[in-house]
């Protein structure tokens, strides 16, 4: 027996950034500006919790989104809180995802927790996060195939596309609500609604992204929402969405 799926599900706002409309959705104007956040959300069981995604440290919020928004003590209240979990998983490694991680004053404390994948570990942008030298050498990388649960109630599949190391994350509640986490499959809820990704300038670029990957993905997004409607899809940085979730109920606005 595994255990009991987790009772709820908590979130961070950790910053605040912002693109023009047409870098995140591609048919939209590039002279309005979209806003965009920085989260990381708490599964939080009877015995245990388990953190998904880290967001970044201040350092590294002033030198990709100067300017906007920092939450420092909500960054402080994600690294109490992942001194305490059981397992610290990542959408993907890039530096607004793992960055709490890289830069954790807690780093040697967390190493044993923190399961990122080997494909995580390794990829190519993950040098943006600036982990300390041999700090990666220090991870054992999460190794598997096909669907894996690393927790009750938690369900990983790998969707490599937007980076080499995006992946999945299937949350069902005791409740039976269920989430899933896309990462940055889409930047806002309008690229899976409009089956519309980032323009090839920045797609291409500046990500890297395999854009085929991305765009099948899209679409499959895209049918499991109509199939499902009750799933509760996050997309990172979308503000709307996840205000609505917050103002719902559906998740809470800070750890436990």
């Amino acid at each position: 027996e595994r255990g009991a799926p987790p009772l709820r599900l908590n979130s961070l706002l950790v910053g605040e950034g912002e693109f023009p409309r047409g870098a995140v959705v591609a048919t939209d104007s590039l002279f309005e500006k979209r806003r965009l956040v920085f989260t990381a959300f708490q599964a939080v069981y009877a015995d245990q919790t388990v953190i998904i995604d880290t967001a970044h440290d201040k350092r590294l919020h002033e030198e990709f989104f100067s300017g906007t928004p920092f939450y420092e003590e909500n960054f402080d209240a994600l690294q109490a809180a992942m001194r305490k979990a059981t397992l610290i998983l990542a959408t993907h490694e890039h530096m607004d995802h793992v960055g709490g991680i890289a830069h954790s004053p807690f780093f040697d404390e967390i190493v044993p927790r923190v399961a990122l994948t080997r494909e995580q570990i390794e990829g190519p942008t993950i040098a943006a996060a600036d982990f300390a030298e041999g700090a990666l050498a220090r991870l054992k990388p999460l190794e598997y195939e096909g669907v894996y649960s690393p927790a009750p109630g938690i369900a990983l599949q790998k969707a490599a596309g937007h980076s080499q190391g995006s992946q999945l994350i299937f949350v069902r509640l005791a409740s039976g609500a269920e989430f899933l986490f896309v990462g940055d499959i889409a930047w806002n809820m309008d690229n899976v609604t409009r089956l519309t990704g980032r323009p090839w300038l920045v797609s291409y670029t500046f990500l890297k992204e395999d854009r085929a990957a991305v765009a099948h993905q899209l679409r499959a997004l895209y049918n499991l929402k109509a199939q499902n409607p009750d799933l509760r899809m996050i997309v990172a940085h979308d503000p709307a969405e996840y205000e609505e979730y917050i103002q719902k109920g559906w998740i809470g606005a800070k750890f436990e």
